[in-house]
């Protein structure tokens, strides 16, 4: 029987990097090619094919459609076949939605691609994350973020590989042809012999499972209003840049890469911190870090202090959907799938409506006090988190091989 610890430092936890594990980050990084390949690509796909921005917007809405069903019957597929099954879904649905979405077919088919594709990309959150909390025991926090690091970087080859496609004869297009090709190795490589997948899928599979936690409501609420944050900076921090910037729209569209550099920093050197320290304590502090790094981006002005502000924000932010997606499953009493499930479907509808919201918001008050909101989202974070905590539990193993 576990037993909660609840001192702040304790002894090295490190991640098994073990086969499966590697393979669990891969899933990850598809995830980030696809969602970061979508929106680097979504202009370029409206030019191409004479699309209005209203008809544009009905892909994006497709994504999060398909997020949201992904990741609410993947818990689903788990008790009715197994989990190594839903990773081998979420490949093959990503695989094929990057292909619709760049088959040059009429609209309502290429609506496809981005639902699919995110539906797998529900998949991959829900198995990935669901399997290396139950794999990795007490260093489960730190095989997230680093799972999560796997993530950011592949969203930032993505952005490349769309961009440099663009300036050559073999087009914008090869980026996700070439995410299709990746999905369809790491089946290959993943094999027939995947039943290490299923570690920790027990409880959740059995016909009599207990109802979930409340304590599981309350840690997905400050999940869902952090990455609520993460999505919004990513989608009008451009704007930002340009109001109180000066940059043009193709400078203000790159520099939001400042946010994706400074994560991509936050998750490594979180990742490592977590396996000293409890994670509810450096969750709270990134939460604080990214609130006081926000508060200094929302009042400075120029261009050099709002790109050091954004790598800050970026930094602060990094580990908030690993170790907050972590909380989530601790709280599941052994039901990390469910649990998972319903943080990356609450997470999903959030992406849509907080975006639409803070445009709305934008629209009446301007772009700058609209962004100043945001300070809410972290400040009811962090009452959430200190209200309700999720205790760590330190005396489990990690699963044998």
């Amino acid at each position: 029987m576990t037993t909660p610890d609840d001192h702040a430092i304790h002894a090295p936890v490190r991640p098994i990097r073990d086969r499966m594990t590697l393979l669990a980050y891969a899933q990850l990084g598809l995830l980030g090619w696809f969602v970061y390949g979508f929106s680097a690509s979504l202009t370029l796909l409206r030019d191409d094919e004479g699309l209005t921005r209203t008809a544009a917007s009905l892909l994006s809405i497709c994504l999060a459609s398909g997020g949201t069903v992904g990741s609410a019957t993947a818990p689903l597929i788990v008790r009715r076949f197994d989990r190594a099954t839903l990773l081998r879904c979420s490949s093959l649905s990503i695989a094929m939605g990057a292909l619709i979405y760049i088959s040059g077919a009429p609209l309502w088919f290429v609506a496809a691609g981005p639902f699919l594709g995110s539906m797998g990309c529900g998949f991959a959150v829900v198995g990935a994350s669901a399997y290396l909390e139950a794999r990795q025991g007490q260093a489960a926090d730190a095989a997230l973020t680093e799972a999560n690091v796997t993530a950011s970087l592949s969203s930032l080859l993505a952005t490349f590989a769309i961009g440099i496609g663009a300036t050559l004869v073999i087009g914008w297009q090869a980026g996700l042809v070439l995410l299709a090709v990746l999905a369809l190795a790491l089946e290959v490589l993943r094999g027939r012999g995947s039943g290490a997948f299923n570690v920790g899928t027990a409880v959740e599979r059995r016909r009599d499972a207990p109802s979930m936690p409340g304590l599981v409501w309350w840690a997905i609420l400050p999940l869902i209003l952090l990455t609520s944050v993460e999505i919004t900076l990513l989608q009008w921090g451009p704007d930002l840049l340009r109001e109180r910037g000066g940059f043009g729209p193709a400078a203000a569209s790159a520099t939001i890469a400042a946010i994706v550099t400074g994560m991509i920093v936050g998750r490594l050197l979180g990742s490592r911190i977590v396996e000293r320290v409890s994670s509810e304590v450096v969750f709270g502090a990134s939460i604080v870090f990214a609130a006081a790094a926000f508060g200094y981006t929302w009042l400075v002005t120029g261009a050099i202090p709002l790109i050091v502000g954004l790598v800050l924000v970026g930094f602060g932010i990094g580990v908030h959907f690993p170790l907050g997606i972590g909380r989530v499953m601790r709280a599941s009493a052994g039901q990390p799938d469910r649990a998972a499930g319903f943080a990356s479907a609450g997470v999903a509808i959030m992406s849509g409506i907080t975006p639409f919201v803070l445009a709305a918001l934008a629209d009446a008050w301007g772009v700058h006090p609209a962004f100043g909101t945001m300070v809410l989202f972290f400040a009811a974070s962090l009452a959430l988190i200190v209200w309700r905590r999720v205790p760590e539990e330190f005396a489990s193993a990690p699963a044998p091989r």
